[in-house]
């Protein structure tokens, strides 16, 4: 009895070791940011680990994790670059010095180049000169399919500006269709930009999806910074007639 006991006891030890051992071998590989084929994966990392120390995982659950953490980038290289805040989730930050350019002229010339680039004007957004905010709320069409819409805040002092895009959304709509003998209506889902999170998590089939959404709304964001940016910094030149 007391062998029995000694073998069960030594049993569980040792379950205990394979799992911590393939926890800990899952955790330093997403912690590490050492692989072939990851870059700039932070978001992706944090949202896994998250699951992973959230939920009870056998090892063959692990070892399949890391399976398809492999194959993921080997498959689609690297991935996006996608900023963090404190709660975890995706906020741009982006900051540009004007030199001794007045908080009213760049206050001025980024509402034109809203109504230049999207036909925004202060009727239809938040603009505050004394508070030097600038808030809209836009949108933009990735594909046939998926749209995005997000909220940013324009903040202004004097030479300085810092731009943030956050509360990003996807939409998704799905036309009316036939599908053998029936008709299948019209759908529309609107979904986070967090919920895209674990990508590797997800069925493999939705991968190159949520990695293009991702990819669009990060590359979106940083050419229309771009524009803003060299508007302002070139402003008078844009303008000379």
């Amino acid at each position: 009895m007391r062998r029995l006991k000694n073998q069960v006891f030594s049993d569980e030890i040792h379950q205990k070791n394979v799992v911590m051992k393939s926890l800990s071998f899952i955790i330093c590989l997403l912690l590490s940011g050492t692989y072939l084929y990851a870059q700039n994966d932070a978001a992706e990392r944090a949202a896994l680990t998250n699951k992973i120390l959230s939920t009870a995982n056998s090892p063959e659950d692990l070892s399949r994790i890391g399976s398809k953490w492999n194959q993921f980038f080997i498959k689609y290289g690297n991935y996006p670059d996608l900023p963090l805040d404190q709660y975890r989730h995706i906020r741009y930050m982006f900051t540009n010095d004007f030199g001794q350019t007045p908080k009213e002229k760049l206050f001025s010339q980024t509402l034109e180049w809203l109504a230049i680039n999207y036909a925004m004007y202060p009727a239809n957004l938040y603009s505050n000169l004394n508070d030097g905010k600038i808030i809209l709320n836009n949108s933009f069409n990735i594909d046939a399919t998926y749209s995005c819409n997000y909220t940013c805040i324009i903040s202004l002092k004097n030479g300085k500006m810092l731009v943030e895009f956050f509360n990003i959304n996807y939409q998704e709509y799905i036309p009316g269709h036939n599908s053998g003998d029936d008709w299948i209506p019209e759908k529309t889902t609107n979904f986070s930009i967090n919920q895209v999170f674990p990508v590797i998590l997800k069925d493999p089939s939705e991968w190159k999806v949520n990695l293009n959404l991702l990819k669009a709304v990060n590359e979106r964001f940083k050419s229309e910074i771009a524009n803003l940016f060299d508007y302002l910094s070139n402003y008078e030149a844009y303008n000379a007639f």
